[in-house]
């Protein structure tokens, strides 16, 4: 189901911009630039609807309509993933390396090796449970791989 809500873009005095949204006080965001600010307040709207879902708490109504002398105003829609999808899909870098037992540096690493599967959410990874559970199933052998010895005949 769509879910849309205004947000309000304010420039930031360091760049960037701020974004809040009348209708949530609780949610507030940056970005680096316009478009970074738009995708991170979509991301952010997505993971508090889901989580209110999680909690059993309803969503507040949506107005339309405010003013915001200076700002842009801008309606923000999102479809959030079920909560079952979003439990089974993917986890945060940290829950991966709590799971692997090695760094987020590291499951960050393996993500750009193409060793983990996984779909960016706003400035950090969502990294597929699948291809954490293969990767625990099929673990790598630490260290350097064994040089092959080379028989010398006499």
């Amino acid at each position: 189901m769509r879910h849309t809500y205004e947000a309000i873009f304010q420039k930031a005095h360091e760049g960037g911009y701020l974004v809040q949204f009348p209708d949530i006080p609780v949610l507030f965001t940056q970005g680096d630039d316009l478009r970074d600010a738009i995708d991170m307040a979509a991301d952010l709207l997505e993971l508090w609807i889901v989580s209110e879902e999680i909690d059993g708490r309803a969503l507040p109504e949506a107005t339309f309509g405010h003013k915001a002398h200076g700002n842009i105003v801008m309606a923000i829609s999102v479809y959030p993933r079920s909560v079952h999808e979003v439990i089974t899909s993917g986890v945060t870098t940290t829950e991966a390396a709590s799971r692997l037992g090695v760094s987020q540096s590291r499951v960050r690493q393996m993500i750009a090796a193409g060793q983990l599967t996984a779909e960016k959410a706003g400035r950090d990874n969502l990294v597929s449970v699948s291809s954490i559970n293969a990767r625990l199933k099929n673990p790598r052998r630490t260290g350097r791989p064994r040089k092959m010895r080379e028989s010398v005949a006499d």
